[in-house]
């Protein structure tokens, strides 16, 4: 792992931003805490609760629009959430996704939900890309469309809201955060 950068840390987000160039068979989100633990479905959960704290934070900020805005938080979320989503989303598509494609039980409906998710997933880092630039804007000062700015925020956390419980209650129904993917523990061994 190659360093870029230096963390931003900041104490009441959850998210520490990390710059670097991950290797060919590495998902990385640029969050420390994240990027520590083993491949798997434990990840995936400490994952899923970056995202729903990260996106507590943009609702923190959407509530704060136009008069209260919070600078440094604009900048800190908008560091964290690129890396964060295209490095979940590079797990589910690379581990998680081509697991559940080889169990026995998979069929042409569980293939069209995957389909469907990844499709959702190159919409999200899309959108992740346009807020993040709205957020650095919003940040730095600049001048913004405050309530367009909002909608995007509102638009984008309810809609990654909805992706995680739709897969938390119909992708991991009855699976244990701790269980992994034989070929996520193979990957690590």
């Amino acid at each position: 792992m190659l360093e870029i950068g230096t963390p931003l840390e900041k104490s009441d987000m959850l998210t520490t931003v990390t710059t670097y160039t991950a290797g060919p068979n590495e998902a990385k989100t640029g969050n420390a805490r994240l990027d520590a633990g083993k491949w798997g479905l434990d990840w995936l959960h400490r994952a899923q609760e970056e995202q729903l704290a990260l996106c507590l934070e943009l609702e923190e900020i959407a509530d704060s629009l136009p008069a209260s805005v919070n600078r440094q938080k604009c900048i800190y979320a908008a560091k964290a959430l690129g890396p964060l989503i295209k490095g979940i989303h590079h797990y589910e598509e690379t581990v998680l996704f081509p697991q559940m494609q080889a169990s026995p039980e998979a069929n042409d409906h569980l293939a069209m939900t995957l389909e469907r998710l990844k499709f959702e997933h190159c919409e999200d880092e899309c959108f992740a890309e346009e807020l993040t630039d709205a957020l650095l804007r919003l940040g730095s000062g600049s001048a913004v469309n405050m309530e367009a700015v909002g909608y995007m925020l509102r638009g984008f956390f309810e809609g990654l809201r909805r992706h995680i419980a739709f897969e938390r209650e119909h992708l991991l129904m009855g699976v244990r955060p701790d269980e992994r993917p034989q070929a996520a523990a193979n990957a690590v061994s």
